[in-house]
């Protein structure tokens, strides 16, 4: 054998499946490592945490781990699906790590944008349905925060007048007891077309959506898992946003 064949046959020894050099599949593993180990650390509080990992140095990492998976092709890889899931998941948990917080924007779409990539290849990938359904949730939560406390102080305010004495308290239960309840379900009515109501929707709406997809494949292929049946149980008490009739009273953001 030539010298030159001899050379073009290490080369072909030195690529692996999907055409990676030995070199760029032990940086995709690295990649991997640090995204598990990134996702397996105590939750800090960002901006300022005791964790030996900085929440500034967790997302840098997190940042160069992505960098390093698209420019070596990872994430269109067919054979690597549990892999990629595991990537987006994690990945997506730290972009989410604060349930008041708007996330990291920037990870939050990318995880997005690889979920949704999924789906084109595979419309019925649970995993990737029950990530999209996590995402949305996950973004609404800020909302739901707001419209919490909204509806806490509100209802402290149109505690309004009570009665002082006998006579008093047979006028109030009678007249101003009904129309105190009649002024407050109009405010209810009225809130639920505000703009916080509104984003809160535009957000459950997909969440639900995409759960509800989760869970009939799931169903159909006899892989129903208790985990997610878990997070779905948490959809009932906000289902009330999916309507543009309905209203968010008493709901508290999922912790």
């Amino acid at each position: 054998m030539s010298s030159e064949s001899r050379e073009q046959e290490r080369e072909r020894e030195t690529h692996l499946q999907n055409g990676l050099t030995h070199m760029e599949e032990t940086q995709i593993e690295a990649a991997i490592l640090e995204i598990r180990r990134i996702s397996e650390l105590p939750s800090p509080s960002p901006p300022h945490s005791h964790s030996q990992v900085s929440w500034d140095e967790r997302v840098r990492r997190a940042r160069t781990a992505i960098a390093m998976l698209e420019d070596t092709g990872f994430m269109q890889y067919p054979d690597r699906s549990e892999d990629r899931t595991l990537v987006v998941s994690s990945l997506q948990r730290l972009a989410y790590h604060d349930a008041d917080g708007d996330g990291i924007p920037d990870i939050a779409e990318w995880c997005t944008r690889q979920w949704l990539a999924m789906l084109q290849t595979n419309a019925e990938d649970i995993a990737a349905l029950q990530g999209l359904g996590q995402a949305w949730l996950a973004r609404s939560q800020a909302i739901l925060a707001r419209i919490h406390r909204t509806e806490g102080s509100s209802s402290s305010a149109s505690s309004g007048r009570r009665p002082t004495s006998e006579t008093d308290n047979f006028s109030y239960s009678y007249s101003a007891e009904a129309a105190r309840d009649e002024i407050e379900r109009a405010a209810a009515d009225a809130r639920a077309h505000t703009a916080d109501y509104v984003e809160a929707r535009g957000m459950l709406i997909p969440a639900v959506d995409y759960f509800t997809r989760a869970v009939d494949v799931a169903e159909r292929r006899g892989r129903l898992s208790g985990t997610l049946l878990s997070e779905v149980s948490n959809i009932p008490i906000l289902t009330c946003c999916a309507s543009p009739n309905s209203t968010i009273d008493n709901v508290e953001p999922i912790t």
